[in-house]
């Protein structure tokens, strides 16, 4: 999604974030929301960014990324949890360890924009619904 020079490198640098294209990052969303009954995806974790105030430390203690009451970083991927009793807003994982600038760039993505296209007016119910439409169901 973010181009070729991420492909071969093997990681997204905070600056190519914008390029990737707002319906690419909604689908990856959708697909999220749709898994998970609306408990993992980028725009939960944007909710929850939101709800804390912008502020990393209290969002990553409430989607359970750090333990302890200083707040160390869960060791990758072994203390991550990947179940869906996780925390709400626990996944997808995106590395913060050298810093937030890709999380944050992320999180400020056009495709979160109410503008950005019809998915994103809808609610995170309404997307995952929408998502799940052509799902075959077993």
């Amino acid at each position: 999604m973010a181009g070729q020079g991420a492909i071969q490198r093997g990681w997204v640098y905070f600056t190519e974030v914008p390029t990737i294209p707002a319906a690419d990052l909604q689908t990856v969303d959708a697909l999220w929301l749709a898994a998970s009954n609306n408990k993992f995806g980028y725009s939960v974790q944007r909710e929850r960014w939101l709800q804390a105030g912008k502020r990393w430390a209290k969002f990553f203690k409430a989607i359970d990324w750090t333990v302890g009451e200083n707040n160390v970083y869960r060791k990758w991927p072994a203390e991550f949890k990947y179940e869906f009793d996780a925390p709400k807003g626990h996944m997808p994982l995106t590395n913060a360890l050298r810093g937030t600038q890709l999380f944050q760039a992320i999180m400020e993505h056009p495709a979160w924009a109410k503008s950005a296209g019809s998915s994103s007016a809808m609610s995170i119910d309404e997307r995952s619904k929408a998502a799940g439409q052509n799902t075959l169901m077993f």
